[in-house]
């Protein structure tokens, strides 16, 4: 579909007349509102080994395959979801010293991402630059002088050291992208790009770059619910106009697909979650309160810590107060338990993982669509390389 907002319109439609199987999650919810109405689709979900379930999570197609025939709409979504390949320039080559400590997949996402950007004379502003890695290859490609932002002083003072090593034309300033300070790195000829800013960062970038009048933007956008307001704001007329009221989780959800994570980092998450799980049912037992307990974001140390341990800690954040005759190994088999039907439960809100990010994508691109901008939207890797795929590129006329 090449109208960006009669795509968005019709994802919207569709999106809305299926948002019952979307909205709730199965971790915070023993029954789901869809459930009653597909007994049998709750069958073969709750038949599935953790190792099927984790195939299904993992695999768009097959998991698609998997519904097609009980949620009506799920083909037309996916194909909704489906957007085109941008056109890759050819690149050239570099001496592999130029990318080496950098991390494989970082490495190919930023190829990818500078074979979409044409060949500009305009001067380069990297928005939440990291390292700037993506500044160097660019200031490599094009020889254009690269302005790096970034908040983390350490982060600032490698990019400069290596800027200064290579004889590279680019310049890292510590500035923190939500404040007053950065509007004097906006100019109206330059060419922004920004490699998986998050949340606010992105939409603040998108807002400025409307505002200056920017000429250039190549977006990648990430972790859309990293933000401080519980409700998502539409930025495009249309967005307003046809909200669908998404909160955090479900701009969390948007994001969920993590195929590119490591097996260490997968353990350790499914970890967390058994025993935030194993909990749960454990304060409900002893409080009598029936409903989910959220709990705050915790360090990382956690995700490694002993069930009995993690319990306490997480009741004395709660003021919950836990008597000493506990049966802990109970408890984590329930929670074990519960997370197995939970990943199977939740493999239908993840076959709308893509949709909801096609959605927000498209809202993006409609605010610069909007303002006069020529917008493409498409991807500019394989998902394998990272999920987070999707590629906006605007230029003003």
């Amino acid at each position: 579909m090449n109208n960006l907002r009669e795509h968005f319109n019709a994802l919207t439609t569709l999106l809305l007349q299926t948002q019952t199987y979307w909205r709730s999650v199965a971790f915070h919810h023993a029954e789901l509102p869809w459930m009653a109405q597909h007994p049998t689709l709750v069958t073969r979900l709750l038949a599935l080994s953790l190792a099927q379930t984790e195939k299904l999570a993992s695999d768009a197609s097959t998991l698609l395959t998997f519904f097609e025939n009980e949620i009506s709409g799920a083909t037309k979504l996916a194909t909704l979801s489906n957007l085109p390949v941008l056109v890759h320039n050819p690149l050239a080559t570099v001496n592999p010293r130029f990318y080496a400590g950098m991390p494989g997949r970082k490495w190919q996402q930023i190829q990818a991402f500078a074979a979409c950007c044409t060949d500009s004379p305009l001067p380069i502003l990297e928005w939440c630059a990291g390292k700037s890695y993506l500044g160097f290859y660019l200031q490599h490609l094009q020889q254009n002088k690269v302005n790096a932002l970034e908040w983390d002083a350490d982060l600032v003072q490698q990019a400069n050291s290596r800027a200064k090593h290579s004889d590279s034309n680019l310049h890292s300033h510590q500035v923190d992208v939500l404040s007053a300070d950065v509007l004097t790195h906006i100019q109206p000829l330059q060419q922004v790009v920004a490699l998986h800013a998050c949340g606010e960062l992105h939409e603040r970038l998108l807002k400025l770059c409307v505002a200056q009048k920017v000429q250039q933007l190549h977006l990648a956008p990430c972790c859309y619910h990293k933000r401080q307001d519980e409700l998502y704001q539409p930025l495009s007329h249309q967005g307003e106009k046809l909200n669908l009221a998404l909160n955090k989780t479900e701009l969390h959800t948007a994001v969920m697909e993590t195929v590119t994570a490591g097996a260490n980092v997968q353990r350790q998450r499914k970890h967390l979650q058994i025993m935030r799980l194993g909990f749960d049912c454990l304060q409900r037992d002893i409080t009598g309160n029936q409903q989910f307990l959220d709990l705050p974001s915790l360090p990382a140390k956690w995700a490694r810590a002993d069930f009995k341990d993690f319990c306490f800690h997480c009741a004395d954040l709660k003021n919950i107060t836990l008597p000493l005759d506990i049966n802990w190994q109970h408890y984590q088999q329930l929670g074990e338990q519960r997370f197995k039907q939970v990943s199977a439960l939740d493999l239908v809100r993840f076959l709308f993982r893509r949709p909801l990010e096609v959605w927000l994508a498209l809202d993006r691109a409609l605010l610069l669509q909007e303002q006069g901008y020529s917008v493409q939207l498409g991807t500019f890797c394989p998902s394998h390389v990272t999920p987070r795929n999707i590629l906006i590129q605007a230029y003003l006329p």
